[in-house]
């Protein structure tokens, strides 16, 4: 096994809209699960029994509870699961009550029978450890991996935007936990001169929700929501900085891709991500506006904070200072460092095979 290289298998357990294409090497399963627990078990099962695979790698809950049971409870196969949000915060924002305490029973009663716990930050790995029993030994955490060749690339391409005035951007699906409202409100107590474009898109109900507190506020003309881009990095990369107010996150994607293309950044300091990436600090706590090392964090739900962040990024020297510190702190996540610790991570649970 040490001496071939391995065949990646990838497995889509609903068949859904796919908006990235996968790279020519990777096999291709759809599985027809329709977001069905049951579903997916058997579905998921009745493949691997026909794959046959050394290993079991997955992403997010219902694909983490089903390979461990397929895997670890049923065939004793080796299962890695990855958990990409602060799970514990992530769920808080969806229930409450009952539906709360319901919701974290099924990933704390099955999450410590995998091999090993995959997190995309010390948050998300300290968040398994305390509150979903996952035996320290058991967790790992590895960054995500950004192709900064490739989103540089795509960032100098023409932009699908169609906007004259200069602008910041926030990226991500138009959901509470994302906290555009915040950020909207923010930005009309600025004193920002530039317009701000969220792309991104979400539930009907959600964007019209947006939509009006933009028109009650009367910046319809300043602020856009410009939906879904093919690529968004085209729009990113002519933005002055990006800037997010989320309640939750795993590992910012978006932020970190803003910072590959030489963005400033303003984040919340929501509980895992931001502060890991821009002070080097997961346990950072902060009560205002506070500029660190590779750039300005704000409390979450502080609409205060977040206007005296943008007034201070929309500052020529701020601005220059951190877009020069966003490239390189960049640098750590680029896309062979990260790959090979996933790389050198399986190769250690394959030779015991």
């Amino acid at each position: 096994m040490r001496d071939k290289k391995p065949v990646i298998v990838f497995i889509l357990l609903d068949k859904e809209k796919e908006n990235r294409e996968f790279p020519n090497f990777v096999s291709m399963h759809r599985l027809d699960s329709r977001r069905s627990l049951i579903r997916s078990i058997y579905f998921l099962s009745k493949k691997l029994s026909e794959l046959k695979p050394s290993l079991c790698v997955s992403f997010l809950v219902r694909s983490n509870v089903v390979n461990i049971i397929v895997n670890r409870i049923f065939n004793r196969r080796i299962s890695i699961i990855c958990e990409r949000m602060h799970l514990s915060s992530h769920l808080k924002l969806q229930f409450s009550g009952a539906k709360l305490s319901a919701s974290k029973l099924i990933p704390r009663l099955l999450y410590p029978f995998t091999n090993q716990a995959l997190g995309v930050s010390t948050g998300v790995s300290k968040d398994l450890l305390k509150n979903f029993r996952i035996p320290q030994g058991k967790i790992r955490t590895i960054f995500n991996p950004y192709n900064h060749v490739q989103i540089c690339e795509d960032g100098s391409k023409k932009s699908e935007l169609r906007i004259n005035e200069k602008y910041i951007v926030a990226v991500g699906r138009l959901t509470k936990s994302k906290n555009f409202a915040d950020l909207i409100k923010g930005y009309c107590e600025s004193n920002c001169p530039y317009d701000l474009v969220i792309l991104g898109d979400g539930s009907k109900c959600e964007r019209e929700t947006i939509q009006e507190l933009i028109d009650v506020k009367g910046v319809s003309d300043k602020v856009h929501l410009a939906g879904y881009a093919k690529n968004p990095f085209s729009v990113m990369k002519n933005a002055e900085f990006y800037i997010s107010a989320s309640l939750n996150e795993g590992f910012p994607n978006a932020m970190l891709e803003a910072m590959v293309l030489g963005l400033p950044v303003v984040a919340s300091n929501c509980q895992s991500g931001p502060a890991e990436i821009l002070a080097n600090d997961n346990e950072l706590s902060i009560k205002a506006m506070y500029q660190a090392k590779y750039g300005i964090l704000v409390p979450t739900k502080s609409v205060t904070s977040l206007t005296a962040a943008i007034n201070e990024m929309s500052n020529t020297i701020t601005k220059q200072h951190y877009a020069e510190m966003s490239a390189l702190r960049s640098k750590d996540f680029e896309i062979h460092k990260i790959a090979n610790e996933y790389w050198q991570n399986f190769r250690s649970f394959l030779s015991l095979r």
